[in-house]
């Protein structure tokens, strides 16, 4: 994510002259492309997703929105948190460290000094903390949430004061929560013009299966919620971040110069 104003980095587009409201405007925005084809590394975020991997990646339509969903079953996935670099990485060089990666995503929101916006939690260490704080922007549209993966095989997204770190082996705090115990977010408006490209992660009710998911075309903060809720049955998902974001799986080709840099990355590795 670009460096911002010093507040919390919060995910719009300026979509002709449509203002989103608690986002900065100083720094240039693009608009998100997901690769459609290993040939065509620099399709457009219209264009249906179809990698050549054993991912389960497809796209899902919805509200009149195309988003490409990732399905990670935590039998199969190994799910992680990364913060790789103290002053972020770019995705394509994350990724030739570490070849083995198949599926990965920028894990939430951050501050203009590239440190996450709240909890990172990687491999069972703690390398930023909860931030319950109060203030402007994405990250603060009250309630936030936590993505957690624990170490008895399950995920969960739980409010962020109520998140119990007991167990937790990995872990990302972005804002605002899409959906909890399958309420909308309270100050979502459906049909609203605050629009974006967004990516988010859900958790299936019985915490096996993990969802990533991102919008193919501009979508709200309703819609993008009611994609987890009605179309993969998610009770409980968060919004990650918006129109600095990507979902790169194995087979996509090399993730563009725009592709970051990112303070902390969503991976899954199959397990063997």
């Amino acid at each position: 994510m670009s460096p911002r104003p010093p507040v919390l980095a919060c995910a719009a587009l300026i979509v002709a002259s449509t203002l989103l409201a608690g986002c900065s405007t100083d720094t240039p925005r693009r608009v998100v492309t997901v690769t459609a084809d290993p040939e065509s590394p620099t399709a457009t975020a219209s264009d249906e997703a179809t990698p050549a991997s054993a991912v389960d990646s497809d796209v899902v339509e919805h509200a009149g929105n195309k988003y490409r969903v990732v399905t990670l079953p935590l039998a199969h996935w190994d799910v992680r948190v990364q913060w790789p670099e103290a002053d972020g990485i770019m995705l394509r060089d994350f990724l030739e460290q570490q070849p083995e990666i198949e599926v990965a995503t920028n894990a939430g929101i951050f501050s203009d000094d590239l440190t996450p916006g709240g909890l990172l939690i990687a491999d069972g260490e703690e390398l930023h903390g909860l931030n319950l704080r109060e203030g402007g922007g994405n990250f603060h549209l009250l309630p936030n949430a936590v993505f957690a993966v624990n170490d008895d095989g399950t995920a969960q997204v739980v409010e962020s004061h109520a998140f119990d770190a007991t167990g937790v082996t990995q872990a990302t705090q972005s804002g605002p929560a899409l959906l909890l115990d399958g309420e909308v977010h309270p100050e979502f408006n459906e049909g609203s013009a605050n629009l974006a490209v967004r990516n988010g992660v859900g958790v299936s009710p019985d915490g096996q299966t993990v969802y990533l998911a991102i919008s193919l075309s501009l979508t709200n903060f309703w819609d993008f919620a009611g994609l987890f809720s009605d179309e993969l049955g998610v009770e409980d998902a968060l919004y990650l971040d918006g129109d600095i974001s990507s979902l790169w799986v194995d087979g996509d080709g090399e993730p563009g110069p725009v592709d970051g840099p990112y303070a902390g990355i969503i991976t899954a590795t199959e397990r063997q």
